[in-house]
């Protein structure tokens, strides 16, 4: 079952930070309610905690999780890599310490009474270079987990994926298998295949997920609409994501997905807007509430309010940049926020900002071959 993590203020006004087991985040939060808690803060989503949920049993991260406490693991969702590095340090010296402190005191002892503080460190001998190895021994591990890991790579494959390099995407997905989900492998393959030409081999690796009961059928979809989305099959990418919709039609999440692909095609405006209005009603994670003004942005811009569009892309931004130092995903959303900013720009009658910032996304844009936004943006600047 998925695990979410929240944090709430109990009936004393202690505030906490918690792991919750429940079958959605909007199940979670009531429970929480009706507990008598306050303040609810949701940070993980149905799709953070499914994807979560579905780790191979004996992989790093299940086990690195089992040491961290529930306010650990919200922190490192937003750390860069050198601060990943130093809280993967501490954790590493405070859970061997019970073998690294004695060993510690025994090198200070045999170094000051043998050796002397400034002594010659030629004099070291196999004792007190074996007592420094143990010393290291964390610094070592905690080095090569954090730089070497397969989270490191994984961050590379998506990178990658970002960037519409789709044959460093292949070949990398077969050096994770068993260490991240097979269905999130098989849907960045999927999708990298069907970019280059192969939409039938990718349809067919997606297939095999279709009927499997660990992962929920609106996720399905929704990684299936991918598939559509990278070829520029704006009916079809719909398509999946209504079926989405109609799978799970209480999930603010894919209740703004739903929305977001018919804002993209620029169809059915009222059913995006009673979308979005349904989903902010409901618990949304902390990732969710910050890319909702994209989602609003593109909105305003679709009903001629490019002076609102332009705030609301704005205010993603600035959500979104404090937390986005060493996330791909985050960074390749901030320059979709900027593409469509600068649409607004163009609309409002500014074409040099509107050119500036478009300068700064437009080889992301050729990249992933993103035609629709390019094609809005030419348009704009010819008016």
């Amino acid at each position: 079952m998925p695990v979410y993590l929240l944090t709430a203020t109990d009936q004393h006004g202690k505030r906490d930070t918690h792991r919750v087991t429940a079958d959605s985040a909007q199940e979670a939060c009531s429970e929480f309610e009706e507990n008598g808690y306050s303040d609810l803060v949701l940070h993980s989503d149905d799709v953070f905690a499914t994807t979560s949920a579905l780790f191979p049993a004996n992989n790093n991260v299940n086990n690195v999780e089992e040491h961290l406490t529930a306010a650990d693991m919200v922190q490192t969702q937003h750390l860069s890599e050198f601060q990943l590095f130093l809280l993967n340090l501490r954790m590493a010296y405070w859970y061997s310490c019970w073998f690294t402190l004695p060993v510690i005191l025994a090198f200070a002892y045999r170094w000051y009474y043998h050796l002397g503080w400034f002594g010659n460190t030629d004099e070291l001998n196999a004792i007190d270079l074996g007592l420094l190895v143990v010393v290291l021994l964390p610094l070592l591990i905690t080095l090569w987990y954090t730089w070497l890991s397969p989270g490191r790579k994984y961050k590379q494959l998506i990178q990658a994926f970002t960037w519409g390099l789709w044959d460093e995407v292949i070949d990398l997905c077969p050096t994770l298998r068993g260490k991240i989900p097979g269905f999130e492998l098989a849907c960045r393959h999927a999708v990298a295949l069907a970019a280059q030409g192969k939409f039938e081999e990718g349809m067919a690796m997606m297939k095999q997920f279709e009927a499997i009961q660990d992962v929920p059928r609106w996720m399905y979809l929704g990684r299936l609409s991918e598939l559509y989305e990278v070829v520029n099959d704006g009916e079809q990418f719909i398509a999946c994501q209504r079926l989405a919709y109609e799978a799970a039609p209480d999930n603010p999440t894919v209740q703004l997905d739903y929305a977001y692909s018919l804002l993209k095609y620029q169809q059915n405006l009222p059913l995006a807007q009673q979308l979005i209005a349904a989903a902010e009603q409901q618990h949304l994670s902390e990732l969710v509430k910050f890319m909702l003004p994209y989602i609003k942005g593109i909105m305003a811009l679709n009903q001629g309010r490019p002076h609102d569009a332009e705030k609301l892309f704005h205010e993603c931004q600035s959500l979104l940049l404090p937390i986005s130092h060493s996330e791909p995903m985050m960074q390749h959303l901030i320059d979709f926020n900027r593409a469509y900013l600068a649409i607004s720009l163009a609309e409002l009658g500014d074409p040099r900002e509107a050119e500036k910032l478009y300068q700064l996304v437009e080889p992301r844009l050729e990249a992933t071959h993103s035609t629709l936004i390019m094609e809005r943006y030419a348009a704009a600047m010819a008016r």
